[in-house]
């Protein structure tokens, strides 16, 4: 009879389990219900998830933020321009400062009338006198926070219905991007006004209202009048599609750490709008940590549904899990809808991805559908990193890419490496394996993209370092080198990527982009405060401080400061101009160039110099959080 000690059973019982229950890939597709299955359905190991859009759990993470999910695609709300929004306010988060709940003049409802008491600001005296502006004063004002950022086409004001002496003679309209900061019950007439009408005799009367950027407070105002006024109704009607819209994805539960592959989507967007799309992905089924005030100056930390049961008064905040989820990943290449390597790390259990749509007026964005690809790991854990860390632009050099793999049974090991790169790819000089050289062999060599074979590597090689010694001309600073390993003999599985950091203690990086060479700090010095800022628009840390030093030229040079993604994509110009030998400080304030506050995660910020007949550039890391 066969015996077997501990360890093989153990390593029985993984290979039992995961060979029935691993598959080769799962793919998930988010609407495009009507769209061919995917080429690999049908083919063993593959499993197709289809979901509609509207599968939506808000226990789950679930989200849908002003998103029209009406058949197959989703895409921003778009204001129908005979649509009241007046009445939903609330719901979507605004309030209805004044008149109060007695005098509801926004409720759809034109028998609630409101009595706008006469007054006249000639015959108010002492502290009174100082509630009007000019001939407008607090008492006649209606005040609306809309709970949401608007294109307003029109406002209508409905008045003196049941006795024509009784309609609004004189009145103004205000608009603002941001409500008041300090709201109080009786607002003031504010200034400037974007809309005056004197000696109105209409009872329903329309008011067209200029173009504006966005419009979340509107106050309509009633002039000095000796006599009382009744107004029914004011109503607002906007156009175009809403500013801001989102969809947020369930947090997709996989039973098991995976590794994750492409992400696939369709859709479009006209030119003056913008479509992110982020992913995260996490070790546990919450990426927010909880937190309640004990009564004794301390925090403690609760679960999502004690917290929700709190009282307004016990609840300390929330936070984000970052020992268990990564923050949202830079935005995607909308452009790169045929495939793009998901950058969250991996393997992990949970995932999530979001869809941001930034709107102008008439112009918006949709997405069809949107596939994710999974596979199980061919390691519990890749580190890696690049050496050297410096380098010169467009010069040919020679790097060495360090891998220590971390492989458990139940991983399928690997035994191919991919490098992929805005660099180009000249050639392989060298693979180790531990401290072994082997022989490799070039599967797939193309200017950005390098595959390269070697024997495998199993569980029993858990730990060894893997090196590949290459040459490649670095063509902008900041560039990565992107590594995934994969399994030759499971086509159909996932490469799975590698996930930047200490592989081994010959090299000091621990990171997978090239920065700066020496010549170029001696001439460009650069510090930036704080590593990680929160453009929250609290006076703290609102900004990142880019300071360089330029020293050891003559005369001036122009000098470029701008912000990227991790992708090389520009997003802001921070400063542009002429600069001497001396410091120099520049603050970018989380906004692209449009003027729109960036999703949070990880940026490149780039200080270009061009002196002397040639370009220096200093590349680094911004971090921005909420």
């Amino acid at each position: 009879m066969l015996r077997f000690s501990v360890s093989q059973w153990v390593t029985l019982f993984f290979a039992i389990f995961f060979a029935r229950e691993a598959l080769a890939l799962i793919i998930y597709r988010f609407g495009g219900e009507d769209l061919p299955l995917p080429p690999e359905v049908g083919s063993d190991g593959v499993e197709f998830k289809l979901l509609s859009w509207a599968d939506l759990d808000p226990s789950l993470g679930g989200e849908a933020i002003e998103v029209d999910m009406e058949g197959d695609e989703i895409r921003p709300l778009k204001w129908n321009p005979e649509f009241n929004i007046a009445p939903i306010a609330e719901e979507r988060g605004g309030e209805y400062i004044r008149p109060n709940v007695n005098a509801k003049v926004w409720d759809g409802d034109i028998n609630t009338i409101w009595v706008a008491a006469s007054y006249l600001c000639s015959g108010l005296s002492g502290v009174r006198h100082f509630l009007c502006t000019d001939d407008f004063a607090r008492n006649g004002t209606a005040n609306i926070n809309l709970g949401g950022n608007y294109l307003i086409d029109r406002v209508r004001l409905i008045s003196g219905l049941s006795d024509p002496s009784r309609t609004v003679r004189t009145l103004r309209v205000h608009i603002a991007d941001v409500p008041p900061r300090s709201r109080v019950d009786h607002p003031p007439a504010y200034l400037p006004y974007i809309v005056e009408i004197r000696d109105n005799r209409k009872q329903t009367l329309d008011i067209p209202i200029p173009p504006q950027k966005g419009t979340s407070f509107l106050q309509l105002a009633v002039g000095e009048h000796n006599e009382d006024w009744e107004v029914h109704e004011i109503e607002i009607y906007a156009r175009g599609f809403v500013e801001k819209a989102a969809y947020v994805s369930d947090i997709i539960d996989f039973e098991r750490p995976m590794a994750w592959g492409d992400l696939r989507w369709s859709g479009g967007r006209d030119p003056g709008a913008k479509v992110l799309i982020q992913t995260r992905s996490g070790r546990d089924d919450d990426p927010d940590i909880f937190w309640r005030f004990t009564g004794r100056g301390e925090k403690a930390q609760v679960s999502r549904a004690d917290y929700g049961a709190l009282k307004t008064g016990e609840k300390a905040g929330t936070a984000h899990d970052q020992d268990n989820w990564d923050f949202w990943s830079a935005p995607y290449d909308f452009a790169d809808s045929t495939g793009a390597p998901v950058v969250s790390l991996n393997p992990r259990r949970y995932f999530q991805f979001k869809v941001d749509f930034l709107n102008l007026e008439d112009d918006g964005g949709m997405v069809d559908f949107l596939e994710l690809r999974a596979s199980a790991p061919a390691a519990s854990n890749l580190v890696g990193e690049v050496w050297p860390v410096e380098t010169r632009v467009g010069q040919p050099a020679q790097f060495t890419y360090a891998l220590r793999p971390t492989i458990r049974a139940g991983d399928t090991g690997f035994d191919q490496l991919e490098i992929q790169t805005s660099s180009i790819v000249q050639s392989v000089e060298a693979v180790r394996l531990g401290d072994q050289r082997v022989e490799p062999k070039i599967v797939a060599q193309s200017p950005h993209r390098l595959v390269v074979r070697f024997p495998r590597l199993n569980a029993q090689d858990s730990g060894a370092l893997v090196e590949v010694d290459f040459v490649a001309q670095v063509l902008r600073y900041g560039a990565t080198f992107d590594v995934r390993v994969s399994d030759s003999d499971r086509p159909l599985e996932v490469p799975q990527g590698v996930n930047a950091g200490d592989a081994t203690g010959a090299y000091e990086g621990n990171r997978v982009s090239v920065a700066t060479s020496a010549r170029e700090q001696v001439l460009l010095q650069v510090q930036v405060a704080p590593a990680v800022f929160t453009p929250n628009g609290d006076g703290f840390n609102d900004g990142a401080v880019i300071g360089y030093d330029i020293l050891e030229i003559t005369g001036a040079v122009q000098v470029q400061v701008e912000v990227l993604d991790l992708s090389g994509r520009p997003v802001r110009q921070v400063y542009g101009g002429a600069d001497g030998i001396g410091e120099y400080e520049r603050v970018w304030y989380g906004r692209d160039d449009a003027g729109v506050l960036v999703p949070p995660g990880i940026y490149l910020y780039r200080i270009l110099v061009d002196a002397d007949k040639e370009k220096i550039e200093k590349v680094g890391l911004l971090h921005i959080t909420y």
